[in-house]
Parts: structure tokens; C-alpha cells; sequence
């Protein structure tokens, strides 16, 4: 049985997290453009287990010089990693800020965060400006942890796609080889060089949270089986896809079910919903320590 990993979440929507912040649920609307309800951590946590989830990834998005707000803060991501062991934390930082680094830092020293999240079309910076976003990728290689990347088309009401192309990155992956990048929704509609820096860099992953119209299901079978090829994946990309739902944006069982009616060969239905991103996260030696 798999023991499947979710890395692509956001918790928004948990009820004891927006209620430490009273602004959050406007801004989880006006900026981040999700209207549902909030939910408590116990149903957050029935969603994982309908999912067949065991460990999800949950991160924030630094929206600080953009748009005045946090959407979670590095230390409610903490907070939720206590209450329950499942989760597994990225942090987020405004790139823009002058103590981004120094908030960086402390996220993955003191409060045990695994990685980061960047969103350049919510967040609003250059990608490749090298005062005050490079020194960001350096830490991270220096740290050994990935970032998340969101790439393509931004669902936000005020997201600016234009910022998070994902040609964008291959002058940081060129200047930074050890740095390992997650890019999200495989960037649609920019999915052809999306897989070309795949096919390019090992140190390039994607996530399947990939939902543009009509179901999920629709989605991914567009953008893997139509558009890459699942013969392209199974020879280029075999270790270089992880599961991620976008969560709360899409219920995490539908993407589960999306990459499931691809009918995979086992194995890399395997890497895909655990090994790549155990790899990724280095589980196994952080389980021994």
C-alpha cells in the first residue's frame, strides 16, 4: 500500500488558524480568491484520510509589500506541526523584504519548516532579481531545502501570470545547480517549457495540481497524456513528479483520482504519490533522526 504524500497545501481554511487572525478570511477572499467556509483542524484532517493522504505539506504565502497581509504566518505553520505530526511545513517569505533571509532562517532552524514557498504572481517580485532574491535561493542551497514555485496561470483575482513564467527560472537553476525547485501545476498554460527545464535540469520537480477547467480529472489527463505524454513522463520525468492538491482550492481525494484514472504502471504511480517526494524531503533520514 502506498503511503501517499500530499505537498502542495494551504491551510486557509482551518477554523482555530483563522480565528488567531480576524482579517484573514477577507483576505483569504480578496486576495487569494477562495470563498468557502472555514473547517475545523479534526476536518481537515477526515479530508486527508477520505484522500488516503498520511503527510501533507502545508505552506504560507508572504503577501507582505504586495498586498498588506499574510496568508498564514511561518509560525502558525509551526503551530499546526505541533498539533499534529502529519503535517509537514514550508515557510514563506517576502522576497522584497530586508530581513527575508533572517525570517528564512529562523523558519527552518527554529521552527522546524522543510522548505519554502514563493508565488511571483501573487507575491509580486522578479524572479531573477539578483539583490534581493538571489541571497534567498543561496540560503536554501546552503539550508538543502526546496522551493515551491508557483508557476502558470495564477487563480488569484489580482494574480499577475506574466511574473511566473516558467522560463524565468532557468537563469536560477543555471546559477544555482544545488538548488532544488518545485514548480507547481506543471506552470499551464506554459506547459511545453515547463517539461523542457524538466527534461533539462534533474533538479526540477512538478507538482499534479493541475486544474485550469472541467474537472481535475480533465486537467491532468489534458496536460500529462495529451500534452507530455505518459511515455515522455515514464522516460524523463519518472522521478521528478510529486503528488500535490492545492488544497483548499480543490478537494486533495479528486487529484488522488485524477492521477489514478491515468492507470499508471505501478511504479511510477508510486513515485508519484510517495517516493519522489520522500526523496525530495529526505523523510527517510529525517524519520531516523
Amino acid at each position: 500500500m502506498i503511503i501517499l504524500i500530499d505537498i502542495h497545501q494551504h491551510p486557509l481554511h482551518i477554523k482555530e488558524i483563522v480565528d488567531q487572525d480576524p482579517a484573514l478570511e477577507k483576505y483569504v477572499k480578496d486576495i487569494y480568491g477562495v470563498y468557502s467556509s472555514p473547517h475545523s483542524l479534526a476536518s481537515h484532517m477526515y479530508q486527508l484520510d477520505a484522500a488516503g493522504i498520511e503527510k501533507a505539506v502545508i505552506m504560507p504565502i508572504d503577501c507582505t509589500t504586495a498586498h498588506g497581509c499574510k496568508l498564514v504566518t511561518n509560525e502558525q505553520i509551526s503551530w499546526l506541526m505541533e498539533k499534529n505530526s502529519r503535517f509537514i511545513g514550508f515557510a514563506s517569505v517576502d522576497p522584497k523584504s530586508p530581513n527575508a533571509v533572517v525570517e528564512l532562517e529562523k523558519s527552518i532552524k527554529e521552527y522546524g519548516l522543510k522548505g519554502l514557498k514563493l508565488d511571483p504572481s501573487l507575491q509580486q517580485f522578479d524572479i531573477n532579481n539578483k539583490d534581493y532574491a538571489y541571497p534567498i535561493y543561496q540560503l536554501c542551497c546552503e539550508l538543502d531545502i526546496p522551493i515551491f514555485f508557483h508557476c502558470g496561470m495564477s487563480l488569484s483575482p489580482i494574480g499577475q501570470a506574466a511574473l511566473a513564467h516558467p522560463l524565468m527560472l532557468e537563469k536560477v537553476i543555471q546559477d544555482f545547480p544545488a538548488l532544488k525547485v518545485i514548480i507547481a501545476q506543471f506552470a499551464w498554460p506554459w506547459v511545453s517549457e515547463a517539461f523542457m527545464l524538466g527534461v533539462k535540469y534533474k533538479n526540477v520537480y512538478f507538482d499534479t495540481s493541475i486544474l485550469f477547467s472541467g474537472t481535475p480529472s480533465d486537467s491532468v489527463r489534458q496536460v500529462l497524456e495529451q500534452q507530455i505524454g505518459l511515455n515522455n513522463i515514464k522516460r524523463s520525468l519518472a522521478k521528478q513528479i510529486v503528488f500535490g492538491s492545492n488544497a483548499p482550492r480543490v478537494d486533495p481525494k479528486r487529484l488522488v483520482w485524477a492521477v489514478q484514472d491515468l492507470q499508471l504502471n505501478p511504479k511510477l504511480e508510486a513515485n508519484i504519490f510517495h517516493d519522489n517526494a520522500a526523496v525530495l524531503l529526505d523523510l527517510d533520514r529525517r524519520n531516523e533522526g
